[in-house]
């Protein structure tokens, strides 16, 4: 487990109530102690990383005292379990991020009102109003989310030693006008100006590391046990097409290298510039299995050194404990699918003790070089595809039905397809000058969690598979 799923929040309940003998929604004897008392219970056995407050605010005047010391929170939480007391509108006059959750029937007249307000103003509030406990959870969930990003480590590696004329003309032509080479062209001023705004906006904080540092980690690898690794990636595979043993052996060893560093940081992500750092200086191997491996142990492994990607990764996966699939997708008017392509992806999906995807180990595709992994993914389920910008501090989101994995030389070498309703319109409504190409899938319909997170944040958001307007 790394540092962030060690993390412990402080969540303060609070349960907006009334006096007892004076009427009105609930009822005039309602019990509220009660009410909180099974809550919590429910809550401490769901979320066994957070601590969890009680308090009672019967009226405004209290809440507006009792709010006072809401800065030693992580969170807080409003219990609407009276209608007309105040106590959660004066919480919406704080304008900072928390839950409201409708006790049904009690406080619902002015749920109604209160979610009016918040969507007109943009207020950072997530409201919850459900029957079902789970949502209430998911949402309380959230508020642990932030306190896990405030306290994650992120392994960045670059290289910003200048390379030769001919060496950027060779790269300026394989890569065209595509991220790697516009991340290349912003330089060192570019990443520092993405990981401030990171930090400032989510708390995340990266350790930069170097060509050299990488060198450094991997003349310290065990041979011996870069080699079991190599067997058994080999072992567990459906068949190993175009690497070598030695290949597959580079592999393991750039893993092992990755994971001392992030051990050393007590980081929870690491991601690699791979196509510079491959294309411009002398790599061993490619970083793809190595995100494998990570994804599938529970940490983050990410391509290419893509910051959104990466912080869209650890959203999902302190959100669900799932793995996600950073791609580069492929729409098909045709067939309404999206087709999600990439050289790394994990094997299992449905976190660490999941059982593990069928998969062949194959070359990178693009250079045919090193060695890769063409995963046969599960179907027949609903994804979720998003992307988080840091610059834009913005989320693009759309779900749709796994359908099929796609053998096709050309691309990447995993390709799921996944049917949506008008592929058209998805296209139409991707917004490129903000989230690039890269997105990054995950099983299960998580539209309404990502949705509430992107409300905490205070992030714009676009649902790319319906029809709404773009923003600027």
């Amino acid at each position: 487990m790394s540092k962030a799923d060690h993390v412990r929040s402080k969540i303060k309940l609070v349960c907006g109530s009334r006096k007892k003998g004076y009427p009105g929604w609930p009822h005039v004897d309602f019990d509220h102690e009660g009410l909180m008392e099974n809550y919590l219970h429910r809550l401490q056995t769901a979320l066994p990383n957070c601590d969890f407050t009680v308090v009672f605010y019967n009226n405004a005047f209290e809440a507006r005292e009792g709010f006072q010391d809401n800065d030693q929170y992580d969170g807080v939480v409003i219990f609407n379990a009276t209608h007309g007391n105040g106590v959660a509108t004066e919480f919406l006059n704080l304008k900072t991020p928390g839950v409201i959750v409708d006790e049904l029937h009690a406080g619902s007249g002015d749920l109604v009102r209160l979610n009016t307000r918040i969507n007109k103003e943009h207020l950072p509030v997530v409201v919850v109003a459900s029957s079902d406990f789970n949502d209430t959870v998911n949402a309380v969930r959230l508020l642990h989310i932030r306190k896990q990003l405030k306290n994650s480590k992120v392994v960045l590696y670059k290289n910003f030693n200048p390379i030769s004329k001919e060496n950027e003309a060779f790269l300026k032509e394989a890569l065209g006008t595509g991220s790697t080479w516009k991340r290349y062209l912003a330089g060192p001023a570019g990443l520092k100006e993405k990981l401030e705004c990171l930090k400032h906006n989510f708390g995340v904080e990266v350790v930069i590391k170097t060509k050299e540092d990488l060198e450094g980690y991997l003349a310290q690898v065990d041979d011996n046990e870069a080699q079991k690794i190599a067997e058994r990636w080999t072992r567990n595979a459906l068949g190993v097409i175009e690497p070598t043993a030695q290949d597959v052996f580079e592999s393991a060893r750039m893993y092992l290298a990755l994971k001392k560093s992030v051990e050393e940081e007590q980081a929870d992500a690491v991601s690699v510039d791979c196509i510079m750092m491959f294309y411009t200086t002398e790599m061993s191997a490619y970083p793809c299995m190595s995100h494998v491996q990570m994804n599938d142990d529970g940490l983050t492994g990410t391509c290419e050194s893509d910051l959104d990607s990466l912080l869209t990764q650890l959203v999902i996966r302190y959100m669900t404990g799932y793995a996600s699939f950073v791609s580069d997708p492929v729409i098909d008017t045709a067939t309404n699918q999206i087709i999600y392509d990439h050289c790394s992806a994990a094997t299992k999906w449905f976190g660490k003790d999941s059982a593990c995807s069928p998969y062949y180990l194959r070359s990178h595709a693009e250079d045919h070089n090193s060695t890769s992994i063409q995963t046969i993914m599960p179907i027949g389920q609903t994804v979720t595809t998003a992307k988080i910008d840091i610059a834009h501090h913005a989320m693009a989101l759309h779900t749709a039905k796994a359908v099929g994995n796609v053998s096709e030389e050309k691309g990447c070498r995993t390709k799921l397809a996944a049917e949506v309703p008008d592929a058209r319109l998805l296209l139409d409504n991707w917004d490129a000058d903000i989230f690039s190409w890269h997105k990054v899938t995950f099983y299960g319909d998580h539209r309404r969690e990502l949705l509430d997170i992107a409300k905490l944040y205070d992030m714009k958001v676009i649902q790319e598979d319906r029809d709404i307007p773009r923003f600027d």
